[in-house]
């Protein structure tokens, strides 16, 4: 009776340590799929927050004449004016990266001091974390902390650059991205080799006008997600062309060929 009672136990055992091994295979790609979720739809959530403010306070200087404060970006081809005054305002300047735009934005220097400005409301740094990006220390931003690559030289009205990706996470290497898109290539977008974070290369987040929020998975990391089959071209006549401001400098869209302009 007691060897069967052993034996029974032991084969019990077992069962359970197989059934456990069954329920964590299952349960843990589960498990993270759920995490990996729950930190993009944060992400999404704050790239809305930083549109939407850029947007608001746009909306409130144009009809005072102030302009928008959308960044414009200081390609390497594009010339540099040094003989005028120092502008006083973001409508006036330029960027040569995201965290410079974004401490302008953030009036930076002078924060907790009576003559703090801060361009939009409802911005902090905070916003530029996520997943696997720390928040800044204190109030000083540095590239680590800084998650979004922001569309630079957008048109005043971005009629003809809507479907252009305004913010899209760094894990994206944005030179991979097309200046002019005739709908029919399918190529693979190129993931960053600088940044690995956000999601490496299982997906990506991008921003649009009017604050729509969109994850793409690798799977579908291409051309024709990014700009729906919508032909269009973001060279336009007198205008500065359309780069993206990477955390540490500027990435500037292939054209067709897959050949940098």
């Amino acid at each position: 009776m007691t060897e069967h009672k052993q034996n029974f136990s032991l084969a019990g055992l077992l069962v359970m340590i197989g059934v456990s091994v069954l329920l964590a295979a299952v349960l843990l790609p589960l498990g993270k799929k759920a995490l990996m979720q729950a930190g993009m739809s944060v992400v999404g959530a704050r790239g809305k927050d930083i549109f939407v403010a850029i947007t608001a306070a746009s909306a409130e200087r144009e009809p005072l004449g102030l302009g928008n404060v959308w960044p414009r970006a200081q390609a390497a081809e594009i010339p540099r004016d040094e003989s005028g005054p120092p502008p006083q305002d973001i409508a006036d300047m330029t960027f040569r990266n995201a965290v410079d735009y974004f401490k302008v934005l953030y009036d930076e220097d002078r924060v907790a001091t009576p003559d703090w400005q801060p361009y939009v409301g409802g911005f902090d740094y905070s916003k530029l974390a996520g997943e696997g990006v720390e928040r800044a220390p204190g109030e000083r931003l540095k590239a680590d902390y800084c998650i979004w690559c922001i569309a630079g030289n957008i048109r005043d009205d971005m009629g003809e650059t809507d479907i252009i990706p305004v913010l899209i996470t760094r894990n994206v290497d944005c030179s991979s991205l097309y200046k002019d898109y005739d709908g029919e290539a399918d190529t693979p977008l190129r993931w960053s080799q600088r940044y690995k974070t956000p999601y490496g290369k299982k997906m990506f987040f991008i921003v649009r006008q009017g604050g729509a929020t969109f994850s793409i998975t690798a799977k579908y990391a291409t051309a024709r997600t990014i700009y729906y089959n919508q032909p269009f071209r973001t060279t336009v006549e007198g205008k500065a062309p359309l780069v993206y401001l990477t955390p540490d400098g500027i990435a500037i869209p292939q054209d067709m060929t897959g050949n940098e302009k």
